[in-house]
């Protein structure tokens, strides 16, 4: 009975800290990052969240990509 309960407690930190981490994750950083880049474009009406989305993932594996390229380049 008390390991259920303990399942129990640590199933929903669990779940509490993974939703924090989504909401950081693409809330903040991909779907706020599509929306700023795509915010001159769009000034009457908001964009779509789908534009937002890929527009944001764009930005981040461009960044990624950057990163990764400066990296090869620093090391040859």
């Amino acid at each position: 009975m008390a390991l259920d309960a303990l399942a129990e407690v640590a199933g929903a930190a669990l779940r509490l800290c993974g939703r924090i981490v989504f909401e950081v994750v693409v809330e903040w950083l991909i779907y706020g990052t599509g929306r700023l880049l795509l915010w001159p474009f769009y000034r009457r009406n908001p964009p779509g969240d789908t534009a937002c989305l890929c527009a944001g993932l764009g930005f981040w594996l461009l960044v990624l990509f950057a990163v990764a390229s400066s990296r090869t380049a620093l090391n040859a």
